[in-house]
């Protein structure tokens, strides 16, 4: 597939490079010279420099001639204009990065008044959500959601006096029912591999199971966790995203500071937030988190814009009596180097951006792909198409790529965990998790017979 790419960010970048080894051909537009070298010298793909608002930029990119168009520059402005244009070369698919939040909630406007995108993604509403996901979850140090949240993806750190420690996958019925979740991955000396029933679970493997949403809480106990509801959380730094994350924190009746350097900012928060408590001042002077009560805070969420505060302040925090603390940190290269540092998750905006594009060009009827921080690996939902490759056959009649593994199958509203005799319907929803070498041919399978 012909590609455009506006943007050669960490989301252009990133989408870039993932979709050429995809084997699309990519034509990226950006008028930063520092990126355009950076992506010349690192990925095969066609490179223009200059103003994609400009419409021979967008026919040197080869506009006339792609099937989609994905505007990712940090100006909403720039990527409403550029989709805009493509509309005029008929280009089929149109998707942009907004950020503002009132371009991008419930209402069409962007549709209504013309913009002709097809597809709106806003980094920052998916960061909040995201955030609370891992709030709701205790212990969880990835949360992704499938089916609109009724089967959910967790990645837990398994304590060393876990119960489950030690034991084969295939022993964890003796502990609880493993028809109601199943271990698709497990992370483990910074490789991640798909378990089999003889794979035995060790201290400190960071493991990620999908679960019914409704068994989650029975699950817990297996890495030693109860569903306690969480009361109060800190937050360093006043932007659209810790507002939102504030908001939706006062309406869980969960208590809430945010700490922040600068005074018009801190009189912002607290003329939009409603019971909020705000604190001017650094979330690197001792004071100021004690006056926070660090000490019973359940979370501490580092998201202002400096990352070297975020994540000191977050060291601060936790050696003062924070559970947990959360970082946000905008370089993809960060989120490995960081998480070997003592910061108990780490959430990364462009990642998860670049994981909500994706599902938007995969072959086959896709309804959701989500990226792993640490890893290449894909967690990705398909509904099965009548004349997919896969539709209609036992799952022991397919020969599933080697590291690649389906975690379950959606079948009238609920979660069933595969096994070899598991019929693939068509119209079901199936949810696969698969490392980088296996995401094509996992594709394969859920497209066209005749592909």
């Amino acid at each position: 597939m012909k590609i455009v790419v506006v943007g050669a960010g960490a989301v252009g970048y990133n989408l870039a490079r993932q979709l050429s080894t995809e084997g699309h051909d990519i034509s990226v537009i950006e008028k930063d010279p520092d990126l355009v070298e950076r992506l010349t010298e690192k990925l095969d793909v066609s490179v223009v420099a200059g103003n994609a608002t400009t419409p021979s930029i967008l026919e040197d990119a080869g506009v006339k001639n792609a099937e989609m168009l994905l505007a990712v520059t940090n100006s909403d402005e720039v990527n409403m204009v550029v989709c805009t244009f493509a509309h005029s070369y008929n280009v089929r698919t149109k998707i942009a990065r907004i950020r503002n939040p009132e371009l991008t909630d419930d209402k069409p406007i962007l549709h209504q008044n013309g913009f002709h995108i097809d597809h709106v993604v806003n980094p920052d509403k998916i960061t909040v959500n995201s955030i609370l996901d891992i709030i709701g979850t205790p212990g969880a140090i990835y949360v992704a959601d499938f089916t609109g949240g009724h089967i959910l993806l967790r990645g837990f750190d398994v304590p060393a006096d876990a119960p489950i420690v030690g034991k084969k996958l295939s022993e964890l019925k003796e502990i609880e029912s493993t028809d109601s979740f199943l271990i698709v991955a497990i992370e483990r000396n910074e490789q991640m591999v798909i378990p089999t029933g003889e794979t035995k679970l060790q201290p400190h493997d960071n493991i990620f199971v999908l679960v019914a949403k409704e068994v989650l809480p029975f699950f817990l106990p297996m890495v030693n966790r109860r569903a306690d509801e969480v009361e109060k959380v800190v937050i360093y730094g006043v932007n659209v995203t810790s507002l939102e994350l504030a908001r939706k924190l006062e309406n869980q009746k969960i208590d809430v500071t945010i700490i922040e350097p600068d005074k018009e900012k801190t009189q912002e928060a607290a003329r939009v937030l409603d019971k909020t408590i705000v604190l001017q001042g650094n979330a690197l002077d001792i004071d100021i988190l004690k006056e926070a009560s660090i000490d019973i805070s359940d979370f501490f969420v580092a998201l202002s814009g400096n990352e070297q505060t975020n994540f000191l302040s977050a060291l601060l925090a936790k050696r003062f009596g924070a559970q947990k603390v959360i970082v946000l940190t905008e370089d993809p290269a960060f989120v490995p180097i960081i998480n070997t540092l003592g910061v108990d998750i780490v959430v990364n905006p462009r990642l998860v951006t670049v994981g909500s594009i994706l599902q938007h060009i995969r072959r086959g009827h896709t309804l959701s792909v989500v990226k792993f921080q640490r890893s290449e690996a894909e967690a990705m939902e398909f509904i099965v198409d009548e004349d997919a490759k896969i539709a209609g056959k036992r799952l022991r009649e397919i020969t599933f790529p080697q590291g690649s593994i389906i975690g379950a199958i959606v079948r009238e509203g609920a979660m069933q965990i595969p096994t070899g005799n598991s019929l693939i319907n068509p119209g079901e929803s199936v949810i696969v998790f698969a490392l980088p070498n296996a995401i094509e041919k996992v594709q394969s399978l859920f497209s066209n017979k005749r592909d």
